[in-house]
């Protein structure tokens, strides 16, 4: 098995120091035959349509005991490599075709190439298959997990937010923003391309029904960007290589008026193929919200109430196409997408509030607070991309390009107070109005020297270019209308490049291998703002090591340890020198003076597999500096204001077992459990405090064949509290069922889905500092029901799309 993605770190290093260490690197690195070694090779297709099989599990015995195991890679291709002389039997396994098993013999000193291994498909067919015999639902690589997207049916009609839920250590807070051990620090990228959107907005904006496997990586090796602490979630879409026309199309809506739709055809001509794609898609959440606030400005106090219902729409409409052409050796392909994103948030509470001066009463008010808020962009984005295959052992070269411009972006905020007369006593209205212009190339080059070792180098470019400006309107209520605020009003410029230059080596003895690494990244950032004193301009080397080893224990026992180097870099709206508002009561400002992020990672992972049974550990160690967080202090009466801050360091370190049973024929289950220690020590005493916490949640999955074509999913998760340098989220349960029928020889399928069974999910944030005392409570709206249709037609070769679920039940936790 061959390591490919995970990250040892070094101090910053001069530029000097940078050269020097980095030539030594590719001096290091080059090609020397350390080992002859006897090994297998070969390569697992379709035997109807002769593609590429990725993720078959291929077996290597010895009498009755298990050499090794691997699973094969994206083109289909495995290695066994460091294998004594003598009699094998090689099996592969994959679900929806037959089992295949042949003896193979090994010569001292030689590689035995198998060739093609062509599986054949059972007569039942995948969609089938899938309800008789369920799928693993994490498959652990040395590098990566990879989540099968087709065994979670919570998450039919959802995006990859949905797919994710039930992965250990991964939350979903009441906003639907996902963070990962603890951080919302990781790149997203779809079929190894970085996102249109970011974090948790890139997650949301893919339907689930494109969706083929995710890949999460934690430690990604300097072949990777730097960029996210707790590494990369990378999509793998569905890709249908049949021959002739092939498509899929579902249907998605529930008791909150959710809704969606999305398709997506193919056509493969020998060699070329096509596609085209498109989904509809509104996301609501509605939830009550209720939040209890107490401010402290010099010697007067704020009591202030909210209590009402919010609803956010989480939106995108797009259109995708593209195309590739495959020579001999050399493939050629193009993409473009066209859209329209975003998401909007009503609000529609009663606020109540008292004023006090050296404890006297001063005023009270009781008010209706209506607020709303539209982010959006107008995007369109491609990329064009060329493969050249040197020979069949992995000599290649790489090469692409990757354009996208954000037109018509706006970010729009109202908030109003009304008298209990409706006649509206507050408000204001805030623009801001941007551009955005995002550009990306690589070249790769891989060489393998010999049959278990390789190098590669590679160079990457990224430039993210963003201008506009900021204007806002107050209420004037002796006028009577509304008046623009010229001493708010503010233009900006921002960008950032960065230019990188990696290496990596791997090398594999027997049971053993390795591979090393270093990314050097030069970082040049400008920002530049109307307000007097905020301009800043950024320049700055750093280097990125990574390393991670593997060993192949007999009885199919796997170790895996690794090390990264990794930085989050501050975005625009961390720096941001001017204060917008996100409601009435609550105001936001940027920091131009945010420092970036250092992060080393260690993980230990171990892998077991009894039978169909599979179990998997993984122990991890991650410190960062200078960590960025959100803090909130008292701005106005009754007003807070949330600013970026680099509060100090944190310290994360934990375990995560994952249990994966077939109990019966007709029942699997898989357990998922996370627990780990957490500590910030925070620098800004005024504003926080030391906070540590023990995090651990708990999520069992069962899946029930109730019939031929009937398959029944009951999920129970329990979510421990979290802490910040403020407070502290309260841990929380619930209880999802889904069941799925099969129509129309399998054809159709319908999944009907009810999260949240009980009605015992509730999000609870506290936030206590010297002047600000916070309480806020969300209760999602009671039932959540979800029906979703899904149509494929030409037998097209794609999972079964998934249920909605998740811990992202809640509207408004960004109160």
């Amino acid at each position: 098995m061959n390591l490919h993605d995970q990250t040892v770190s070094l101090p910053d290093i001069s530029n000097t120091d940078m050269k020097n260490y980095f030539f030594l690197l590719l001096a290091w690195c080059m090609p020397v035959s350390l080992f002859a070694m006897s090994g297998i090779e070969g390569k697992v297709v379709d035997a109807s349509t002769q593609s590429a099989i990725e993720l078959a599990h291929v077996i290597l015995y010895s009498g009755e005991q298990v050499v090794s195991d691997v699973m094969t890679a994206e083109d289909g291709s495995f290695r066994f490599a460091s294998l004594s002389a003598g009699e094998y039997v090689l099996m592969v396994r994959m679900m929806g075709y037959d089992l295949y098993a042949q003896p193979q013999t090994v010569k001292e000193g030689m590689i035995l190439d198998v060739g093609v291994v062509a599986l054949q498909s059972l007569e039942i067919g995948l969609a089938e298959v899938e309800v008789v015999a369920n799928r693993r639902q994490i498959i652990y690589k040395l590098d990566k997990r990879v989540i099968d997207a087709s065994a979670n049916m919570f998450a039919s009609g959802g995006s990859a937010v949905d797919i994710l839920e039930h992965t250990h250590s991964i939350r979903v807070d009441a906003e639907g923003e996902v963070t990962f051990r603890g951080s919302s620090g990781f790149a997203v990228y779809v079929d190894g391309k970085p996102s249109v959107f970011s974090g948790s907005q890139a997650l949301e904006q893919i339907p689930s029904g494109h969706i083929e496997n995710i890949e999460i990586i934690t430690t990604p090796s300097a072949r990777h960007d730097s960029g996210g602490d707790v590494g990369m979630i990378n999509i793998i879409t569905k890709k249908d290589r049949q021959q002739g026309l092939s498509g899929m199309v579902n249907l998605t809506g529930s008791t909150v008026l959710s809704r969606g739709a999305d398709f997506l055809l193919t056509k493969q001509n020998k060699a070329s193929r096509w596609f085209v794609g498109g989904n509809y898609a509104e996301r609501l959440r509605k939830s009550d919200f209720n939040q209890q606030k107490t401010t402290l400005v010099d010697n007067a106090s704020t009591i202030s109430h909210s209590n009402g219902p919010r609803e956010s729409n989480n939106f995108n409409y797009a259109l995708k196409a593209g195309w590739q052409y495959s020579l001999p050796r050399t493939t050629f392909d193009m993409d473009f997408e066209g859209g329209y994103g975003g998401r909007t948030r009503d609000g529609d509470l009663d606020y109540t509030e008292e004023r006090k001066i050296d404890q006297v009463v001063e005023a009270k008010g009781d008010y209706f607070s209506r607020d709303y808020y539209n982010i959006h962009e107008t995007y369109f984005q491609g990329s064009v991309g060329v493969d050249h295959q040197f020979n069949n052992r992995g000599h290649q070269l790489t090469a692409r390009f990757y354009a996208k411009y954000g037109g018509d972006a706006m970010e729009y905020f109202e908030s109003d107070l009304f008298d209990r007369n409706n006649i509206r006593q507050q408000g204001h209205r805030a623009y801001e109005d941007e551009h955005r212009w995002t550009t990306r190339a690589n070249v790769d080059y891989m060489y393998p020297y010999n049959e278990t070792g390789k190098v590669e180098l590679g160079y990457q470019y990224f430039s993210y270019l963003e201008d506009g400006d900021y204007s806002m309107e107050y209420w004037s209520p002796e006028k009577q209308e509304f008046y623009w605020r010229d001493d708010i009003y503010n233009t900006f410029y921002f960008m950032h490049g960065i230019n990188s230059l990696y290496a990596l080596w791997a090398e594999g003895f027997k049971s053993f291998e390795f591979q090393v690494g270093l990314r050097a990244e030069h970082t040049h950032r400008v920002l530049r703002s109307s307000i007097e004193g905020a301009d800043r301009t950024y320049n700055h080397w750093d280097f990125f090591p990574s390393a991670h080893v593997g060993y192949h224990f007999p009885n199919e026992h796997q170790l895996m340890a690794s090390y990264s180097r990794r930085i989050t870099r501050p975005e625009l709206f961390f720096m941001e020198p001017y204060i917008t508002y996100r409601d009435y009561y609550s105001a936001e400002i940027g920091n131009p003076d945010i420092r970036a992020e250092y992060i080393h990672s260690f993980e230990l992972n171990y892998k077991k597999n009894v039978g169909q049974h599979t179990l998997s550990a993984s122990a991890f160690h991650r410190t960062r500096k200078d960590k960025i967080e959100r803090l909130r202090v008292p701005f106005e009466a009754g007003v807070t204001l949330d600013s970026m801050a680099n509060v100090g360091s944190d310290y994360a370190t934990g375990v995560e077992l994952t249990l994966q049973m077939q109990a019966t024929r007709w029942w699997s289950a898989h357990v998922n459990g996370s627990v780990y220690h957490y500590k910030v020590k925070n620098k800004l005493q005024k504003l926080g405090m030391d906070e540590k916490s023990t995090n651990y949640e708990v999520a069992l999955n069962n899946g029930f064949d109730a019939g031929r074509y009937t398959r029944i999913q009951l999920d129970g998760n329990f979510v421990g509290p979290s802490v910040t340098t403020q407070g502290q989220t309260d841990a929380f349960w619930y209880v999802n069922l889904a069941v799925r029928q099969q129509l129309f020889n399998r054809r159709l399928a319908a999944t009907l889905s009810f999260r949240d069974v009980f009605n015992s999910a509730r999000y609870v944030s506290n936030i206590s500092t010297s002047n600000l005392q916070s309480i806020t409570r969300i209760r999602p709206n009671y039932p959540l029901i979800s029906l979703t249709l899904s149509y494929t037609f030409n037998n097209y070769r794609a999972k079964t799309v998934q249920a909605r679920e998740g811990h992202d039940l809640f509207e408004g936790t960004n109160h």
